[in-house]
């Protein structure tokens, strides 16, 4: 019964973070693109989505800069995500024991309502997700897009000059 609880709690948190990463876009998009590393007591996330009318990536880093208008505060908006990985990594810990929680989430959400969720269990190398780390991200949830962006915009929203 305990195991069923934590399973619905798991599956409410991994519903509460989609809906708030889907909340927090400005403009229609068409894909969002989600990754998070977590250990005891430290937790890190990056993210990115696809625009839907003009196909820009435009990564976590240059989210608040390109929109201007934006209503929520970067602060706030980063709070509450590290708020609820962090829960969803303790419901996990709580559920499965520590030795058995996941390292490091790869959340997926696209326009249509699918959505993917994997998790890598290698405990990671550190807890900071630099440019190279942004660079294997993007080209994992991207692919081809990726590949294609770089050609029609090179030098912009990713971050690399």
């Amino acid at each position: 019964m305990e195991q069923l609880e934590n399973m619905e709690k798991i599956e409410a948190l991994q519903t509460e973070l989609g809906q708030y990463l889907v909340s927090m876009m400005p403009v229609p998009w068409e894909k969002i693109c989600f990754y998070a590393e977590c250990a005891p007591g430290t937790s890190s996330f990056w993210f990115a989505m696809i625009e839907k009318e003009t196909d820009v990536i435009c990564t976590m880093d240059f989210f608040w800069k390109r929109y201007d208008s934006y209503p929520i505060e970067k602060t706030d908006a980063k709070f509450k995500i590290y708020d609820l990985i962090k829960s969803l990594y303790k419901a996990y810990a709580t559920g499965f024991g520590q030795d058995k929680v996941w390292n490091a989430m790869y959340y997926t959400l696209h326009s249509d309502g699918k959505f993917n969720i994997d998790f890598d269990y290698t405990p990671a190398n550190s807890n900071m997700i630099n440019l190279d780390m942004q660079d294997r991200l993007c080209n994992l949830f991207f692919g081809s897009e990726y590949e294609y962006y770089w050609t029609k915009y090179p030098s912009t929203e990713i971050g690399h000059g």
